[in-house]
């Protein structure tokens, strides 16, 4: 009898992705903001806004951003791959999280010079508003990461 029974059902914890995405999302926004914070030590926030402001290619405007803010791209870049600590919520799979880093890049980039764009058009200060689109822009860049990790499973 004891062949025919059901072994006991394990308590698992099943990696809930839309969290795991926000604690990504959220660690790396709060690098960001740390980092940026640094970066105005060293450069004027006017001049970083009309740097992300100014025209360019894709290429052209992350390497101004690089350039420019060093401090919040390797802390954005840094909180995505560094390893995660197994009592918090599961971290995604590495490559993940590197097409994590990749896609929030190219969002953050983006998004702070359409965030500077916006806020010019509505009188507003610039580095706020490249401050805001560079979160808003890390958080669509999201959206086709989890799409594939959604995928995944």
């Amino acid at each position: 009898m004891t062949g025919t029974t059901t072994p006991p059902r394990r308590a698992t914890l099943a990696p809930s992705r839309p969290r795991a995405m926000a604690a990504l999302w959220l660690t790396c926004l709060a690098a960001m903001a740390l980092g940026l914070w640094i970066d105005t030590r060293i450069t004027p926030a006017a001049l970083l806004a009309s740097e992300c402001g100014a025209p360019g290619g894709l290429l052209d405007m992350a390497w101004r951003h690089a350039t420019l803010m060093p401090a919040s791209s390797a802390a954005m870049a840094v909180a995505a791959l560094a390893p995660w600590p197994a009592e918090r919520t599961p971290a995604p799979p590495f490559a993940e999280r590197l097409l994590c880093a990749l896609a929030m890049t190219a969002g953050m980039v983006v998004g702070a010079r359409l965030g500077v764009m916006a806020a010019l058009s509505l009188s507003a200060a610039p580095f706020g508003g490249m401050a805001l689109g560079m979160a808003a822009g890390m958080a669509v860049g999201l959206l086709p990461v989890f799409a594939v990790s959604a995928g995944r499973r």
